[in-house]
């Protein structure tokens, strides 16, 4: 039994008493199966998750003092990602100078291997590329004007940070 109050147009409250129709009754399953359908329908790139797969870094010595990362703006151009937010992100964490070459290679000033460059390279695309919360690729890199600050925009869950 439900009972409402409901408010006739004298303004006296008479107190209802309804009854509720036993409808079917279903289980945990066919109820949790149904909401994963329906987000399924509504986002149907949410459930898909596709590997990122990235060209290791090709870095060569330049001299004594000086590497070079060859495939560096085809790397950002996989990741989607502006060259200079990568170049300012390799210089810092790096503490080091350098600038990049009309054919897209960056230059950097010291003797950095290649597994320094893929470990800095993993670290970038942890903070810059990969969403946190469905861990998809499928991302977007703004800038906030006011503060000048990066966030990450989830293109399948909508997530940013």
């Amino acid at each position: 039994d439900k009972k409402e109050k409901t408010e006739g147009e004298d303004g006296e409250v008479t107190l209802v008493s309804t009854e509720w129709e036993k409808g079917e009754a279903y289980s945990y399953d066919d109820l949790l199966s149904r909401l994963y359908q329906i987000i399924e329908d509504k986002n149907p790139l949410l459930g898909t998750t596709k590997k990122y797969i990235m060209k290791p870094p090709q870095v060569v010595r330049v001299g004594s003092k000086k590497v070079g990362w060859v495939n560096f703006t085809e790397i950002c151009n996989l990741m989607k990602r502006p060259v200079d937010h990568v170049i300012n992100f390799v210089l810092a964490e790096f503490g080091t100078e350098g600038s990049t070459t009309s054919d897209g290679q960056l230059t950097l000033k010291g003797a950095y291997k290649e597994k320094h460059v893929e470990s800095l390279l993993r670290k970038y695309i942890r903070e810059f590329v990969t969403c946190e919360m469905c861990k998809s690729a499928n991302t977007g890199l703004d800038k906030d004007q006011s503060t000048r600050l990066w966030t990450v925009n989830c293109h399948n869950c909508g997530a940013s940070r």
